[in-house]
Formats: C-alpha cells, sequence, structure tokens
C-alpha cells in the first residue's frame, strides 16, 4: 500500500496546455462586423422603445387633451342649458308682467265703465220727461274714451250735461263732492 500512496503523491510535472485558439483576419472581421451589427440592433432597439415611450406619452396626453375637451363641453352644455333656463325665466317674467298689466288695465277699463254707467244711471234719474231724458242720454252715449278715462274731464263732462236739470242745491252738492278711489278700483283685486 506503501506503493499505491506513493503513486498518488507523485507531482505531475507537465500539465498538459491546450494552445488559444487563434482566428484568422477573415474570421476576425466577421466577428467586429457582427459585434458591430448587434451595437446597431441594440441601437435601435433603444430607439424604436424610446419611440414607443413617446408615442405612448403623445397618445396619452391626447386622450386626456380629449378627456379635458369633453368636460370642457359637458361644462358650456350645463352653461347653455342654465342660460337658455335663465332666459326662459325672463321671458316668462315679461309675460307675466305683461298679462298683469292687461289685466290691471282691463280691470280699470272695466271699473271706469261701471262708474259711468253708474253716473250714467244717476244722470237719467233726473229726467222728468221723455224728451229729457233722450237728451241726457244722447249727450252721455256721445263720451269719447278720452273723456272716459280722465276723472277730471268726465266729472265736468258730467256736470256740463246735467247742469240744466238739477237743482241749485244739487249742484252746489256735486261739485263740492269728490269721487272717491274705490269707486275707481275693482273690488276682486
Amino acid at each position: 500500500m506503501a506503493v499505491e500512496e506513493d503513486m498518488f503523491n507523485k507531482e505531475v510535472d507537465n500539465v498538459v496546455k491546450k494552445p488559444k485558439r487563434k482566428l484568422t483576419e477573415k474570421q476576425l472581421a466577421n466577428l467586429a462586423l457582427g459585434r458591430e451589427k448587434m451595437r446597431l440592433k441594440r441601437e435601435l432597439a433603444k430607439k424604436n422603445k424610446e419611440q414607443k415611450d413617446n408615442l405612448k406619452q403623445v397618445k396619452t396626453s391626447d386622450k386626456v387633451a380629449k378627456e379635458g375637451q369633453k368636460e370642457k363641453k359637458k361644462a358650456h352644455k350645463v352653461k347653455r342649458r342654465t342660460m337658455k333656463e335663465i332666459n326662459a325665466e325672463k321671458e316668462q317674467a315679461i309675460l307675466d308682467r305683461l298679462q298683469k298689466e292687461e289685466t290691471d288695465k282691463t280691470s280699470k277699463r272695466s271699473a271706469r265703465m261701471d262708474l259711468y254707467t253708474s253716473l250714467k244711471v244717476k244722470c237719467l234719474e233726473k229726467a222728468k220727461s221723455i224728451q229729457e231724458y233722450t237728451d241726457i242720454k244722447g249727450a252721455l252715449d256721445g263720451i269719447d274714451e278720452d273723456t272716459l278715462h280722465c276723472d277730471d274731464k268726465l266729472k265736468a263732462y258730467a256736470m256740463k250735461v246735467m247742469k240744466p236739470y238739477m237743482t241749485k242745491k244739487e249742484n252746489l252738492k256735486m261739485e263740492t263732492e269728490e269721487i272717491q278711489e274705490e269707486d275707481y278700483v275693482p273690488e276682486n283685486k
């Protein structure tokens, strides 16, 4: 067994070394060309990736811009709708005001006509004969719109028509009597 131990303890002096592979000039040129192609391919891929990233950014910014425009359009529609509503309310208010004025005018005219008819009846009651009645009625039927709607003119006209048919006492009473405003205003107001 000692022989075996010596065998394993021997040092090997000569280690067999493989020589390095030597490439020919053509192989070296092709290798350099291949490396250059790979470098260019990597650069192109990097540029393409940057372009894709830029394209993505552009698309997302376009998408955000479109969404912003949609929001602006919605806000504008809401604003326009509210402006339409405001204008419709204004139009309705104007219409209501005009209708109220028209009803006021109508009620004033009807009150004025009621006053006129009551004055006419009072004047016709003073008649003592058919001739006086037709004279008074003819005079009172000849009242125009202007006279009818003016208090002073109406009162003056009635006094002028009725003066010959009234006694001095009634004449003084009518001159001093003022027509109350309640007579002109309709009661249902």
